[in-house]
Formats: structure tokens, C-alpha cells, sequence
């Protein structure tokens, strides 16, 4: 199936998704909802419109195999495209060179926005090789998870989410203009970034902590004060901070959305003692486990 659709306009944009191919939609907060018909699939679009940029957060499964495609010319209206993945893979058709919109999009949870040309002075063929290493800005990585933590299609959650997609953008182009992107990876051999890039899915894969720093620069080929210089460097923190974010990260997600007992979740991202695990979620959070736990099963 193909979804023909006029892109740069967002009016005309959900108008078409309306009419052509009959989504469901609603205001409310300053946002156009619109939900797929059931005889297409299940998911929701949530559309922001400002009176210079508009962007809109999507998560949906279509039944049948599905591609989007637009005649609007890319760049129109001096409008600069960005499609950021869940997975962090950004994209822009503007700045990639890419002459017209067309990609799969069976199913997908991704956010897409535009800001005009106008508002950056940057050269987008500098820039068109650097879009997968943007996230090494820890601010705007953060935001990210944020976003996609919102519960999607919720018209309660929609105020958090225009704030948080506001924010984002606000970071995204402050980095695109001041050339974060560039001095993150300033002096760094290609070689060395895929040994750090190693290295952090190394930390990432090893939940219950039990990998050293030695074992990880020799599994990686570097030297320890070259792993921890240069990994700060590239992501943004201290190579034991960013084990313990992220491990943070992951027992928000498994309080949040499992059934695990809060003892269960401890020992799996290897904390041995369960007062030391309360205690640094807490400080990361600003609330306990229990206390989370607590107030979920009450919504239920």
C-alpha cells in the first residue's frame, strides 16, 4: 500500500490522512490526534503545528506492507526535514541530498519535525556524514529516551510532549549551529570511535555489571587512560557514570513495565544490596522504586 501525502504542509498533511485514507482525528493542547482506521492497522499520530516549525511523534503497525511517499520538493518553503527512529538514527532528505520523500513505513514509532533553513548557518554536505554520531550529546540523548517514554497516543501526556519535542529541538539546533557534533569527535581516529563504540555496547550488554574496565579496554584494543579520556570525550560522561545511567535507565524500564519484584530487579542489574539500589534510583529520579511501583498499580 502507498500513502500519498503532502508533507510540508502539515494542514493539508492530516487533511489528506482524513480524507484519503479515513484516520480518525481530535484537537486538544494545541495538537491534531489522528488515529489509523482499524481496517488499516492500529497506532497514532500525535501533530504539533507553530507558526515556524511543526513536528509530530508517530507509533503505528499497518496490516499490510506500507510506503510513504510525497511530491512535495524536499526543501521546500526552505523547510529543513528531520526523522528521528527510537533506535536514535536521525535523518534529514534535505541534507543527505535526497531529491524526493520516500521510505517504508509499515511500522514505525519515530518522531519527525521541520525548521527552516533560516534558522541554521550550517553546511548541510559537512554535515550529511554526521547524523548517526549527533547523539554523542548526552543532553539531546537524554531528551530522546524522554520522548519516546511517553506513553504514545495518550491525549493526557500530550502538554509533556510538546514541551519535551520543543526542548529537543531547541538542543538539536543549538548543536547543529555551534558545530557540537564536530568537536565531540575533534582529534579521534575512525579507528578508535568504533573501539569506543565497542566498548559502550560492551557496558550496555553487561546488566548485571560483572565486566571490569581492564576486561573492556582489552576486548576493545585500547589502553585503560585512553578508554576512559576518550569515552568521556565522545559520550559526554565518565565511563562508570554512564555504566550507572544507563543501568538506572534500564530498572526505571522494568519497574515501569514488567511484573518483576523490585528484589528480582536489584539482583539482575547486580546490586547486591537493596538499600544502596533505592537509594541511587532515588537520586536519579527523584523517587523510590517502591514508591513508583506503588502509584502504578494504584492507576490500575
Amino acid at each position: 500500500m502507498e500513502l500519498n501525502l503532502p508533507y510540508i504542509n502539515p494542514v493539508n498533511f492530516a487533511g489528506t490522512l482524513v480524507k484519503n485514507y479515513g484516520f480518525g482525528i481530535s484537537e486538544a493542547w494545541n495538537s491534531h490526534h489522528l488515529k489509523l482506521p482499524d481496517s488499516l492497522g492500529d497506532g497514532t499520530l500525535q501533530l504539533f503545528i507553530r507558526k515556524d516549525i511543526h513536528f509530530f511523534r508517530g507509533k503505528w503497525k499497518f496490516l499490510k506492507d506500507t510506503t510513504f511517499l510525497s511530491r512535495d520538493p524536499v526543501g521546500q518553503k526552505g523547510l529543513i526535514d528531520f526523522r528521528l527512529n527510537k533506535d536514535g538514527q536521525i535523518h534529514s532528505s534535505f541534507i543527505e541530498g535526497i531529491k524526493k520523500f520516500e521510505w517504508e513505513i509499515t511500522e514505525a514509532d519515530g518522531i519527525r519535525f521541520f525548521i527552516p533553513e533560516a534558522y541554521l548557518t550550517i553546511d548541510k554536505h559537512k554535515l550529511s556524514d554526521q547524523f548517526e554520531k549527533y547523539c554523542t550529546n548526552q543532553h539531546i540523548v537524554n531528551l530522546q529516551k524522554q520522548i519516546f517514554n511517553i506513553p504514545s497516543g495518550q491525549i493526557c501526556n500530550t502538554l509533556l510532549l510538546e514541551s519535551k519535542m520543543l526542548e529537543f529541538i531547541y538542543f538539536w539546533m543549538d548543536s547543529l549551529k555551534n558545530n557540537d557534533i564536530e568537536r565531540h569527535f575533534e582529534g579521534i581516529a575512525d579507528s578508535r570511535l568504533t573501539a569506543l563504540d565497542e566498548a559502550r555496547a560492551l557496558i550496555e550488554a553487561d546488566t548485571s555489571n560483572t565486566l571490569l574496565i581492564k576486561s573492556i579496554s582489552r576486548k576493545v584494543g585500547l589502553n585503560e587512560f585512553d578508554l576512559k579520556r576518550d569515552f568521556r570525550k565522545v559520550y559526554g560522561l565518565p565511563l562508570h557514570q554512564y555504566r550507572m545511567k544507563f543501568r538506572m535507565e534500564m530498572a526505571q524500564d522494568l519497574i515501569r513495565n514488567t511484573d518483576l519484584p523490585i528484589s528480582e530487579i536489584c539482583t539482575k542489574l547486580g546490586y547486591t544490596n537493596r538499600f544502596h539500589f533505592s537509594q541511587l534510583y532515588e537520586r536519579f529520579f527523584g523517587t523510590s522504586p517502591s514508591a513508583v511501583r506503588t502509584f502504578l498499580t494504584r492507576k490500575l
